[in-house]
């Protein structure tokens, strides 16, 4: 699966949807760890690329979590 983050889409691809992942930490391995999940997703929904992925790290001492945002598509 191709990953990217630019917003625009291969001519002739298929929007399919939002997908979105999170795991516990901030750390070395929390990205890859939630950009496998990310991947997960978007393969349950058919996609074969996602596009225009934003990441969220958040640092609260009670909750430190990465999240990762992506619009999953067809090519």
């Amino acid at each position: 699966m191709r990953v990217s983050t630019l917003p625009n889409l291969a001519a002739g691809a298929t929007e399919l949807g939002v997908v979105y992942a999170s795991v516990e930490g901030v750390n070395e391995s929390s990205y890859d760890e939630c950009l496998e999940i990310l991947r997960h997703n978007a393969q349950a929904l058919g996609a074969t690329a996602i596009v225009g992925m934003q990441l969220v790290q958040s640092q609260f001492q009670w909750n430190p979590r990465t999240s990762l945002l992506a619009t999953a598509v067809k090519e």
